[in-house]
């Protein structure tokens, strides 16, 4: 019985890491769509593996907050212009969200001292994958984007960036014994990590990592470190202004083609904010786009056909929310992130530690990167299973804190 617990264990360690790679692939590799459908295999393997944790209440409130907006999202197909879509989509929503939340639940109950581990190895597949392809300028369009920026042979920089930011905080859960070698390696990652995301030119991401590292300064008290910070950031500011060769270069980079900041942009959120006023307390229908706005030229550059569906690329996560759900959907989603945020709060609080403050500074990014990719309802995008994982993640280290205490 112990053998079989031991197995079990090192099978899900390795399954779960893996699980992200696969997903990652998936999006990425046209050729690869059809292994999209063993997606569902695994949430239901998620779900078997950490039924036995269901006596956790943090992890049941949870999981019953999520199911109460994937019912109320199923519930929208009665009035969806895609009522089976809507139906189908919030049944995988549930699926996957509860799949998700209890294998980072699971993950960090059996690996509580690699918390973060199960992000290394898609951290280090990016940037092999990502030096590969400025080695060897492989594939064809590696360097692409309407503003330029590397995007190796993923389908656009920002997904790039985003992956990046959100798989980095596992570099510093390496499992080497010897401290040094741990440090210099981390530091070794780290910087390569930051270059490739420079390179990326994804604004969104190096925004939301510089606030990141702003935050988790404070919250550690690393008073030191954001002295530092903010002595480059001051000194980047002023060479800014006073070096005329250096303020092209980084004007060129903020803005890339556009003569204001978020020019690009606009047609997007404008869209989302219109449709969000279309939505109502109930919403239009889960995966559904509103095509009102449409009358609007500007606006409707930002519609595709998917399917027999016609989608709308959505900026703001909440605008969005809005938009298929209503403030029905907008309050239970809010519900379930604002308690993800008192846990880790508590967290931090009862253990005043490094690893709880990341976590809140890993969860507060990944939410205001949703405010700009607008991925949050999202299953199938690369940022939402990560989301959904961290999530469980912050729900066991609370529950680890609490037994502790």
């Amino acid at each position: 019985m112990k053998y079989n617990s031991v197995m079990n264990k090192k099978i899900f360690g390795i399954v779960f890491p893996f699980f992200f790679i696969l997903t990652t692939a998936v999006w990425s590799i046209g050729q690869l769509i059809w292994v999209a459908y063993s997606v569902h295999a695994f949430y239901l393997y998620f779900i078997l593996t950490g039924f036995k944790e269901f006596k956790s209440k943090e992890l049941k409130f949870s999981l019953l907050i999520i199911a109460s907006f994937g019912f109320w999202a199923m519930v929208t197909a009665f009035w969806s212009p895609y009522p089976w879509e809507s139906f189908k989509r919030s049944s995988i929503f549930i699926v996957a969200s509860w799949g998700l939340i209890i294998a980072g639940f699971c993950w960090i109950k059996n690996f509580s001292k690699n918390e973060l581990g199960f992000l290394i190895p898609l951290n280090i597949l990016l940037l092999i994958v990502s030096v590969f392809s400025l080695i060897t300028k492989i594939p064809q369009d590696y360097w692409a984007g309407t503003g330029l920026g590397l995007k190796s042979f993923l389908w656009h920089q920002n997904a790039l960036g985003s992956l990046i930011i959100f798989t980095i905080p596992g570099i510093f859960f390496l499992p080497f014994k010897d401290r040094r070698i741990r440090i210099i390696v981390t530091a070794i990652l780290f910087l390569l990590n930051v270059y490739i995301l420079i390179l990326t030119h994804s604004r969104t991401s190096l925004v939301i990592f510089l606030l990141s590292v702003f935050l988790f300064t404070l919250l550690t008290k690393r008073f030191k470190v954001l002295g530092i910070i903010i002595l480059l950031f001051a000194c980047v500011t002023t060479f800014y202004f006073i070096n005329e060769d250096f303020h092209s270069i980084l004007k060129n980079y903020l803005f890339k083609t556009e003569v204001s900041l978020l020019d690009r942009k606009k047609p997007v959120l404008l869209a989302t904010y219109e449709a969000a006023g279309h939505g109502g307390w109930k919403g239009l229908g889960f995966e559904v786009s509103d095509t009102i706005v449409i009358s609007n030229p500007q606006i409707s550059k930002s519609y595709y056909y998917y399917g027999v569906r016609l989608m709308r690329e959505k900026g703001v996560s909440i605008f969005a929310l809005v938009e298929e759900t209503g403030w029905i959907g907008l309050t239970l989603f809010l519900l379930f992130v604002g308690y993800l945020f008192y846990l880790s709060i508590l967290t931090y609080l009862n253990t005043m530690d490094w690893t709880s403050a990341l976590m809140i500074c890993v969860l507060l990014g990944m939410c205001l990167h949703a405010q700009f990719e607008g991925w949050w309802l999202t299953v199938t995008s690369v940022q939402f299973p990560l989301f959904m994982g961290m999530a469980g993640v912050a729900i066991g280290k609370f529950r680890i804190s609490s037994e502790k205490k």
